[in-house]
This record gives C-alpha cells, structure tokens and sequence, in this order.
C-alpha cells in the first residue's frame, strides 16, 4: 500500500504559516465601517458622529478578534554574553525569553515564499512540463523550471513546457540539448511563450524576481516569490487550464513518407507547399478554393482520389508578420494533368483578394484530434510536425485551449492512411494538462514552495534599538505580550534607573547593580546587569540601562541604596542612591517569559553601534 504526502500538504502548512504573519481583522473593521457609514447615509441621509465610527469599529474589531485572533511575530534580540552554545530544551528557551534586550515586530511584508534558484545554462537537456513527473524535490524541479539574469541583473524565471530539439538534416537525429536562453523580450505577448527556434525550446514566463528583493530575501540557492502580488499580474490574469504539450509516446516510422510535399531536406521544409492560386466560391462567400504545389522529388506522386488530404490542416504563415492561421480542409482534389497540384476547399472569405496569400509560406500538415473536457472551454488546436523522413516528430498548437481537466489526443488519419493503420496503432499520444489554474496562475503550488524567508534589522539609527553592548541570542517569537498590552512595531526592553550627576565612571558597562529588599520576613536581593550609562549634560543625570533584571526574586527596585559590583562573587562594591523609583525606575514591557519560542539561534557577541545595521534571516523549510 503506498501511502504518499503530497508537496499540497508541506505547500498548505507553509501557506497557513504565512497566513499567521497577517493581521487584517483592523482593516476588515474598515472596511466594514465605510460600507456601513455609505448604507446609512444612502438610506436615511445621516451621516455617522466621530464616536460612533469609533465604538462600531471598535466593537467590529473584539468580534474579530474573539473568533478570529490575529497573532503577533517578533524577532528579537537576547542576552550579552554566550556561557554555553544552545540546546533545544524548556531552560534555554526561558533563558532566552528572561534575557530579551530589544526587538521588531514582523509583519507579512517581512517574509517571503521562497523557491530554488536554477540558472539557465547552455548545453543542459531540460525536461518539458509532464503532469505525471512528480516535481517535489530540487532536482526535479532543476530540470523544468530556470532562472535568467537579465541585463537589469533581475530574475527572469521560465518552466518549460517542451524540449523538442534540433534535428541534424542529414541523420535525423535529434539534438536535446538547450542552446538558446529564453528571454523576457522574446516572450509572446498573449500567452507569455517564449519559441526558442535555434532548439525547438518553448519556454512560459512565469515571473521576474527584482535584484533588490534578491538582496534582502535572497540566499546562495534560493530566491524570493514577489510580493504582493505572488507572481506576475498580467500572466496571473492571462492563465488558463491548457494543454501543456502533447507527447508522442510510439508511432509508426515514415508514416506520413508519401505525404512530404515540401523539399527533402529537413522537417522545417518537409510539409512545405508552394500556393498557386486562389479563388472565392461562388455560392459561399466564407469558402475559398485554394491550389497549392508540392515540390517534385524522385518517385513521389500525390494521391488523385478525391479529398485525400482532407483529414489535414492547410497552415499559413504570414510573410513579414508573427501570425500563423491554420485553415480545417473541407476538402480536396488532385488536379489531374497538372504537376503535383492539388485544390483544397478551405474556411476563408477573402479568396478573392490573392496578395493576402501570395507571398506567404503553406504546409500541408497532420490533423491532430483533442477532445474537450467542458463545453465552455476553447477547445485544443493541434497539429503534427513531420521530419524528412514522413516521421511525426512532434506536436505544435494554433491554441492549446482552456478549462482542460481530462484529455486525449489522436492523429488524423488522411483516407490513405485510413485502410493500413487505426489512429491508436499509428501513434499513441498523451495530452500533458497544465497545473489547476494554469501555468504561472499560482505559483506558490506550482513551484512547490514549502520554505519562507523571514528578515528583520536592526541598526543603530532606530531609536528603539540599543547602540551599545552586545547580544549573542536571536529568536523568532509568537505572540508575546507587553505589559501596556500594546503590540509595539519596535521596543527597546532594557530597564532603566535615573541618577542625579555623572556617575558614568561608576556605573560600568557589564558591572552589576544589586539591592537588598525586605518584604515582611522574607530578604532577597535583586540582581540586573549594566547594558550602559548615558550621561545627560544638559539635564545633569545619569541613565543606567539594565539588562537581565529578572530572576530568583520578585520584588522590583525602591528608593535606597545600590551596590554596583565588577562581578556577583566580590564583596567590593560601589553605592549609588535612588530617591525616586516610581519615576526614576523604569522597566522593559515585554512580558518576561510570554509568548512562544520557535526558533533561535546563538552566535558569538555581535557588537551594537550606531553606524552598524545587522540584517537577521531565517530560513524555515516546511
């Protein structure tokens, strides 16, 4: 029994994961409001007071938040110093949250999807897109999807959906390898494809990455989805549920040996007919008749039994122009006595007008017949390419339809072909169907991206974030709280004792500060480390900025005495006086020990400065 979690599952969880770093329920109280203030002013032409708007945005938001609670991330900063490389245990979790120095707030444009990096290089034989190639690891993926700098050094990022080749003209032998790089220049403007002639590559568009969010979201092997827009706008609004690719999977070699109406030479020219003339039909005005000529060849004959070429497609390419029209063949006749000509009755009302064909290139090609899966989709256009030898090489499309769910594919069968073969024992054909929703319309799914970046910095130039010391811990923290209940975007959770007069050269960067208190019977001493003093000329006080000031006591300090030790085992110390603690005293508001400790990582002392910008990245792979 095989038992099998999809990359929908790992993709599904890292979705819900973002999902949680957004917090919409103020912005749908908005909305709620302003839909609310147009309703009541439409109906009963009052307009709503000031405090209303508030207690109805406010009531809105309890609600939303009582059913559906946002969560709050921080990415925080702790501790001075590293007595011991981290474990993941309860105690050093604690100790993390116990030790908390500053921190930012992370909100959804702080954290990206992220995907593998692939660059396009020469020479590589890439896979087009199968829907029965399973494309969750790396290296699968590598052989589908690339990436290409372009000249603005952003990323260019391509799937391909076929890797037809080249074919050597003399031996037929097809060469897989790519050698033309897809560019965002080349691509089709309707369906993002880009047709890479000189390989037979045909590449889909799927977005760009910036070099700036490479910059900062970026790391050696992956890159980030844009943001907001998961992807590229107009290609979103342009997907559909296609065909991919249509495989050949077996068929008949030299098939189509006495349908090779063009020169010998290659499979670019081997359905090649010269047009002739045309004429409009006389009782149609949508029907032309159209002659056209095959180029004569050693032992080749047309057919001369009536519509012979029927069951094909007559297809056009437009000199001077980026259009091919293919035109369904009603039906045909060989022109007898004349040279390899045949008239082929086709959809066309403009026969009367021959510079519209004159002086453009025909191929006389094979039908390829798909069926549908709903009655409002477009249907697949598709027709066959043959080599110099009359082997079906491969499939090409006029439209490769949409609302596909469930396909197959057959080859048309020309009357002289119909009393040898059935279209089953002539070639077997597998229709490739795009992701849901089509190539490029979601990309998070498609590219399979089960891993998040999450950035944050600090630097000295915030006013919130300390520009002195060192910490050695950051973390990634769900749902803290604070002690004013506010969610700060930012916050500096140092405590602080104000002292009168410069008492810098006292208070001592990594010194500690100890105060004995009584409460009842019962004696403790409070213990807190100096982060640094910041002595104020104008004011003439001393900040002391503390750090570590909870632990093994519950009491905060008071008005007296404290000591100041070089370290917590001498007896020698220096006093200084606090005479006010309920305005001299202040306290960090993150709540010691709250919230939820999801990932952390320790580090040698990173030295804080006012000059200094650290940027913090994690890199969750779900």
């Amino acid at each position: 029994m095989a038992k099998i979690i999809t990359e929908n599952f790992k993709v599904e969880t890292t979705k819900e994961t973002f999902s949680t770093f957004d917090s919409p329920n103020s912005s749908i109280a908005a909305d709620f409001l302003s839909g609310l203030e147009a309703y009541v002013n439409q109906t009963s032409g009052v307009a709503l007071t000031s405090s209303e708007r508030s207690d109805i945005q406010a009531i809105v938001e309890t609600q939303l938040n009582t059913y559906t609670p946002e969560n709050s991330y921080y990415i925080m900063g702790s501790s001075v110093d590293k007595p011991n490389v981290i474990t993941n245990t309860q105690y050093e979790k604690r100790e993390f949250q116990r030790r908390v120095i500053f921190g930012n707030k992370i909100s959804n444009s702080d954290i990206r999807y992220m995907f593998y990096k692939n660059a396009w290089t020469t020479g590589t034989v890439y896979q087009g897109y199968d829907d029965k190639v399973d494309y969750t690891t790396q290296a699968a993926l590598n052989t589908n999807v690339v990436t290409v700098r372009n000249t603005e050094g952003d990323y260019d990022v391509f799937r391909c959906l076929e890797a037809n080749g080249s074919t050597n003209v003399e031996t037929g032998i097809v060469n897989k390898e790519s050698t033309a790089e897809p560019t965002f220049a080349g691509i089709e403007p309707d369906s993002y494809e880009h047709i890479t002639e000189a390989d037979g590559y045909i590449w889909k568009y799927l977005f760009t990455v910036r070099a700036g969010e490479d910059a900062i979201f970026g790391t050696s092997d992956s890159l980030p989805l844009p943001y907001p827009s998961y992807g590229n706008a107009e290609v979103i609004a342009s997907t559909k549920e296609e065909i991919s690719q249509i495989i050949i999977e077996d068929t008949v070699t030299n098939l189509f040996t006495n349908f090779i109406f063009g020169e010998a030479g290659d499979a670019a020219k081997a359905s090649d007919v010269g047009f002739q003339s045309i004429e409009q039909s006389i009782t149609d005005s949508n029907i032309s008749d159209i002659t056209v000529s095959a180029t004569p060849k050693d032992g080749f004959l047309l057919y001369g039994a009536s519509d012979s070429y029927k069951e094909m497609y007559l297809l056009q390419k437009k000199s001077g122009a980026n259009k091919t029209i293919l035109y369904d063949i009603l039906s045909s006749v060989t022109i007898p006595g004349a040279e390899l000509k045949i008239t082929l009755k086709i959809f066309a009302s403009d026969g009367n007008v021959a510079t519209n064909y004159s002086n453009d290139t025909f191929q006389l090609v094979p039908k390829i017949h798909v069926t549908r899966s709903t009655s409002t989709g477009t249907p697949c256009v598709a027709y066959g390419v043959i080599d110099q030898f009359g082997t079906l090489k491969s499939i090409q499309f006029m439209e490769r339809g949409s609302e596909y769910k469930y396909a197959n594919a057959t080859l048309g069968l020309p009357s002289p072909l119909v009393n040898s073969y059935t279209p089953s024992e002539a070639a077997q054909l597998r229709c490739v169907l795009s992701p849901k929703g089509g190539h490029g319309s979601d990309p998070i799914n498609e590219l399979g991206m089960s891993r998040l970046s999450v950035i944050t910095n600090f630097t000295g130039e915030d006013v919130l974030i300390p520009d002195a010391n060192t910490y050695t811990k950051v973390g990634l923290v769900k749902n803290p709280t604070f002690t004013d209940s506010i969610l700060p975007t930012q916050f500096d959770n140092r405590s602080s004792i104000v002292i009168q007069g410069d008492v810098t050269g006292t208070a001592i960067s990594g010194h500690y500060v100890q105060q004995n208190i009584t409460l009842g019977t019962v004696a403790e001493t409070i213990t807190a480390r100096i982060h640094e003093s910041v002595y104020s000329v104008s004011n003439d006080v001393t900040t002391i900025y503390l750090v570590d000031y909870y632990g093994d006591f519950q009491s905060t300090f008071q008005n007296g005495i404290i000591f100041i030790k070089a370290n917590l085992s001498t007896t020698t110390a220096s006093t200084l006086t606090i005479n006010n603690a309920s305005t001299n005293v202040t306290y960090g508001k993150y709540s010691p020990y709250s919230g939820q400790v999801l990932h952390f990582v320790d580090f040698d002392p990173i030295q804080r400065l006012a000059s200094r910008k650290e940027k913090i990245k994690f890199i969750f792979d779900f």
